[in-house]
């Protein structure tokens, strides 16, 4: 890991003792990873860092068994569970102390400025309308709920005093007072016309059956839909809702939330300001038109009381939003990024002085000729005028330190043993950084950076180190158009000298996600790969994020040809340097734009025994009309299905367009409840393909959405898992036998 030294501090310290505490352990003989090693994976999924840095509160997620599966008494049940741990810094050798129990969810923890009491989001509250805001002691204690929001509450931040708590709580389009200032968007009908002293009824007159028609929208039978974005990830909007801000007093039970915003937009990414006086928040509220046509937001500022609600930040032709105030409150940082191509503009970090009613222009601190990188999560660094920030970055997740006087950020966390990290959440406080990371050799552990130098606090997954790990290998392959793309190759777990082996081609989603050593999501599944005796190759092809603007962009318009020999070069290039791989023994497979991009190949190429085509797009006309990610279409190829100019160029882009060459074995996965990519096209690509006698199969998992794979049902995942490996073996030679747990026979 390479890491900045604080004060007092050498490098070569640091350095050490990041080896010494991230390294797997030697074993005479290692466990190999097996599929049900997915149950036993726990990660963090926030922190928060005491003002004086002299604690931090952290939630964990792991998966427990929850009963018996309905219709199958020899199999368990899963659920997740995430509870809070709070962990002693000022002690480096304290343990983590559990502070939450039982099953539920507790989500989002924050300290008091104090640091004697936690506020966070437990995610079943006595059927409170959703998940509600609850308060408990750091030091033990019940703990008690402070939120009975109708539709529930999210996002609590205490006051600078530590009297009041901001929470976030959404509110339906009826519970507002006046209407929207921007049209209905519904054909021949305006906001609120339906009369209220009207009865409704089905036999009446006109104003009478509208009435009646209005009261079953509002009990969601049918779904009226009338907006642009009207699918959520796995259901259909009902009512129009607007994220608002609410003031609660943890202290007064009897008093009731107080709202002290107003509208008919969202309000996001609040913040008090460090006087306690007013808010900042990201909204879209300087438009005339529908919020679904609207990509940008603003920064705003309201008083405390609901009064003085005004623009605080607006840059034309951009969009400005997560607001996080200096702590003497003279400067607010925020990001910022380009409206004019989102999908490849990078996200900037920008910051501006506070000035009578507003903030000065944007000084942008990672502008793209210096540092042409997408920035994630920032924080003010408690100890100086700096930020602390994590990008993508070349594989790797680093976690990095810039302030106005620095040309180019320095590096805090950024790589281990060679190879990239991924900070995936982090939180500072007294000059203290607590951080999540994924390494090679570990799915999460929770890192402490402070005056000492790094370790480890506290390892989530120590089960790992008694398990055989298969290490990625750093790459690049040069394209004949001068693209350089980075891959990693991991060999499989106890490979011997000439034999050879299988290879699975990994392709990642998005098309501009990242994928490197440092990628939690898929850490077990590359490791259960190995395990099996296959190698695995994972490539960043052009599109990807990470590389800055020009490689993001370089698939404008070319979503097919260009990234598919990207990722086929790459295999090229690790079958002619690794003696090992067998080239008569290569699968492949990918999710979301990565089945896209699966399909796309076999239809272009038939190196490839087997493939697995996942929650895909095939057809980018059908996507438009159907995923909830449609902005895509446009973003990428220019304009819509239904202009002439674009038709041919998305018609040439679609995989479905070249359903005839496919002749390789294809097993389609689909989720049932996927409105981010649609199903239908998995049922269109399927039927092509059955009805002309091509050798495929079709899965679909019901009640799943399109972050199965991520966020599924535990049961569905590993299912998903060996059917994959599964359908692999229906295809090529593996003599390897299934890896088998400890214990096991």
């Amino acid at each position: 890991m390479t890491v900045a030294a604080p004060d007092g501090v050498t490098r070569r310290a640091l350095w050490l003792t990041s080896i010494f505490l991230f390294a797997p352990s030697a074993l005479a003989e290692a466990d190999a990873i097996v599929t049900t090693d997915l149950l036993r994976i726990r990660t963090v999924t926030s922190i928060d860092v005491a003002a004086d840095g002299s604690k931090a509160v952290f939630g964990v997620r792991s998966i427990a068994t929850a009963g018996e599966t309905e219709d199958r008494p020899d199999q368990p049940a899963y659920a997740y569970r995430t509870h809070l741990y709070l962990l002693d810094l000022f002690a480096p050798d304290a343990a983590a102390r559990q502070l939450t129990f039982g099953d539920r969810s507790d989500l989002q923890p924050t300290l008091s400025p104090d640091g004697r009491r936690i506020a966070f989001v437990r995610g079943e509250s006595d059927g409170d309308g959703g998940p509600q805001v609850w308060v408990m002691p750091t030091d033990g204690g019940e703990a008690r709920q402070v939120t009975k929001l109708k539709l529930g509450a999210r996002v609590a931040q205490w006051s600078p005093g530590g009297r009041l708590l901001l929470v976030s709580s959404a509110v339906q389009i009826d519970d507002l007072d006046g209407s929207p200032p921007y049209p209905s968007e519904r054909p021949g009908r305006e906001w609120a016309d339906v009369a209220p002293d009207v009865v409704g009824s089905p036999d009446g007159t006109k104003a009478q059956i509208r009435a009646w028609l209005a009261a079953n929208r509002t009990a969601l039978t049918p779904t009226v839909i009338t907006r642009m974005d009207f699918q959520k990830e796995q259901e259909l909007r009902g009512l129009d809702t607007f994220e608002h801000l609410w003031l609660v007093d943890p202290d007064d039970l009897q008093s009731q939330p107080r709202r002290i915003t107003t509208g008919f937009f969202d309000h996001k990414d609040a913040v008090f300001m460090p006087d306690g006086k007013s808010i900042v928040y990201a909204s879209k509220k300087t438009t005339d038109q529908h919020p679904d046509r609207v990509w940008g937001t603003d920064l705003w500022r309201v008083g405390v009381d609901g009064g003085d609600d005004r623009l605080l930040l607006a840059v034309k032709g951009w969009s400005v939003s997560d607001p996080r105030p200096s702590l003497d409150g003279s400067v607010v940082a925020f990001i910022g990024q380009m409206l004019d191509e989102p999908a490849f503009r990078q996200r900037r970090l920008g910051v501006g002085a506070v000035e009578g009613d507003g903030l000065t222009e944007p000084l942008w601190l990672t502008p793209q000729e210096t540092f042409d990188a997408s920035v994630r999560g920032f924080e003010w660094h408690s100890a100086r005028s700096a930020l602390v920030f994590t990008t993508a970055f070349h594989g790797a997740f680093p976690l990095s330190m810039i302030n106005p006087g620095l040309i180019e950020p320095v590096p805090l966390i950024e790589r281990h043993e060679g190879l990239p990290v991924g900070v995936n959440a982090f939180d500072v406080g007294g000059g203290v950084i607590v951080a999540a990371l994924t390494t090679p050799a570990n799915p999460c552990v929770l890192a402490v950076r402070d005056g000492r130098g790094v370790r480890v606090a506290y390892d989530l997954n120590p089960w790992v180190a008694s398990k055989e790990l298969s290490m990625p290998a750093e790459g690049w392959v040069s394209r004949p158009d001068g693209t350089r793309v980075q891959y990693w190759l991991m060999e499989p777990t106890g490979r011997r000298p000439n034999g050879t082996y299988p290879l699975v081609v990994q392709i990642h989603g998005g098309p501009s996600a990242m994928w490197g050593p440092g990628e939690q999501t898929m850490w077990h599944e590359f490791q259960l790969m190995a395990s099996w005796g296959f190698g695995v190759v994972y490539a960043n092809p052009r599109g990807s994020g990470g590389y800055g603007y020009a490689f993001q962009r370089a698939n404008f318009q070319d979503w097919g040809e260009g990234p598919a020999g990207d990722v086929l070069a790459v295999a090229e290039h690790v079958v002619q340097f690794n003696d090992w791989i067998d080239e008569d023994r290569l699968v492949v497979t990918g999710g979301s734009y990565a089945g896209y991009l699966t399909a796309w190949i076999i239809g272009h190429d038939h190196r490839f025994k087997a493939a697995v085509a996942q929650r895909g797009v095939y057809d980018l006309a059908t996507f438009f009309g159907e995923g909830n990610a449609w902005r895509l279409v446009e973003f990428a190829m220019g304009g819509d299905p239904f202009h002439a100019r674009y038709r041919v160029l998305i018609d040439r882009n679609s995989p479905i367009t070249y359903v005839n060459r496919i002749n390789t074995p294809l097993l389609i996965i689909h989720a049932s409840r996927d409105l981010r990519a649609g199903v239908s096209q998995s049922e269109m690509l399927y039927r092509a393909l059955k009805v002309r006698k091509r050798p495929v199969e079709y899965v679909r998992y019901p009640d799943a959405g399109h972050d199965l794979s991520r966020t599924g049902d535990p049961l569905q995942r590993m299912d998903r898992l060996n059917r994959i490996i599964e359908f692999f073996e229906r295809h090529i030679e593996n003599p390897r036998p299934a890896p088998q747990a400890a214990g096991d026979e």
